[in-house]
């Protein structure tokens, strides 16, 4: 009997505890959380940086001319990089149309070259269509609101978009004046460049832009523009006062400039994403401090040197200035925000955005 008892005491003991087990509070694996990746830590002291180790060549290239302030600051920012990385990241830089230019290098970036380039925004808007809206015809006319709109969470945002695209944007400051009508003919109203042919960048929106304006717009590059002009295939061109003074000497073949400055001259550095992911932090921090330094420095550059050449292409060269009809011309222009929505799937409430901008700015500073 004893025995007995002693047998179901210790069976009841066993169903006891294997009851205690099957209600164990540990959760299954997959509900463990997650561990956290370690941060990086800074190299303790005598031990290597693997910066150290890390080196970069980069090709830059743009269209411009030594004589022009975006040269110049290109070729600032290269060398600048290039110091003060220790050649760890290697700036060479290709003017003159040496190497892709506009569209074509965007497309370099895209498809993850070593590579930076500097183009105005719109040739951006094949990837993000309101690259194009920002430079929208008759937006800003100082440089103070396009800076202000550039320090804008809508533009962050667009950087955001571009950067998804592998478009890594560096800075968006190496702006050169406005665009205006520069030729031989007396221009006042959209009328009077109606049934002339002027040449345009390879931008759809600044053809676009020239279209409305009243002109004919064929597409060349700059360094064909003034052989056009002597042979009569175009009679002018649009930009800014930055572009009549420099390479070729553009003042001495027109003389004569409309001010409509119907578009903001600038340019967006740029590199690709994913090549920008794999620089060291502490080079990536020296490449955007000189970025914003030399755009900063051409952008004040270039508005402290227009006056000065102004006058001097008036009392030397010849060249006169006209005010005109802005208001005709900023008419003439509304369609343009109408192409940018149809032709790049930007929208009418961005652009009711960054006009509500630049009225912010303009209210805070009368």
């Amino acid at each position: 009997m004893k025995k007995l008892l002693a047998l179901l005491l210790a069976l009841v003991m066993v169903l006891s505890l294997a009851a205690c087990g099957g209600n164990s509070s540990t959760p299954p694996a997959t509900e463990a959380p997650a561990e956290e990746a370690p941060a990086e830590e800074a190299p303790a002291e005598g031990e290597a940086d693997p910066a150290d180790d890390f080196y970069l060549d980069i090709k830059f290239s743009n269209v411009f001319n030594p004589k022009e302030w975006n040269y110049k600051a290109s070729e600032n920012l290269a060398k600048d990089i290039t110091e003060k990385t220790d050649g760890h990241i290697t700036v060479t830089y290709y003017g003159t149309n040496e190497l892709d230019c506009y569209a074509a290098s965007v497309t370099q970036a895209v498809n993850g070259a070593n590579w930076m380039g500097l183009e105005e925004p719109s040739l951006f808007a094949d990837y993000v269509g309101d690259a194009a809206m920002v430079i929208a015809p008759m937006l800003y006319s100082s440089n103070e609101e396009y800076n202000y709109v550039m320090d804008s969470d809508f533009v962050a945002d667009l950087i955001d978009r571009l950067a998804e695209q592998n478009i890594h944007i560096l800075d968006t400051h190496y702006s050169f004046g406005f665009r205006s009508i520069c030729s031989n003919l007396d221009v006042y109203t959209p009328d009077d460049l109606k049934g002339h042919v002027f040449r345009a960048t390879s931008s759809a929106l600044f053809s676009k832009t020239l279209e409305c304006l009243g002109a004919t717009p064929q597409p060349m590059d700059f360094t064909d523009c003034l052989a056009a002009i002597q042979q009569g295939v175009v009679e002018g061109f649009e930009g800014s006062v930055s572009t009549l003074a420099g390479a070729g000497e553009p003042y001495e073949l027109v003389k004569k400039v409309a001010l409509t400055n119907h578009l903001i001259a600038t340019r967006w550095l740029f590199m690709p994403e994913d090549v920008w992911q794999t620089i060291p932090e502490k080079y990536q921090k020296i490449i955007s401090d000189c970025a914003y330094e030399w755009g900063m420095w051409e952008q004040k550059s270039c508005e402290d040197d227009e006056a000065v050449q102004i006058e001097k292409m008036k009392t030397e060269d010849g060249v006169t200035w006209n005010e005109v009809d802005l208001d005709a011309f900023s008419a003439a222009c509304a369609p343009v925000i109408d192409w940018i929505v149809e032709e790049y799937g930007s929208t009418y409430e961005a652009y009711d955005q960054l006009t509500a901008l630049v009225a912010e700015y303009r209210a805070a500073n009368a």
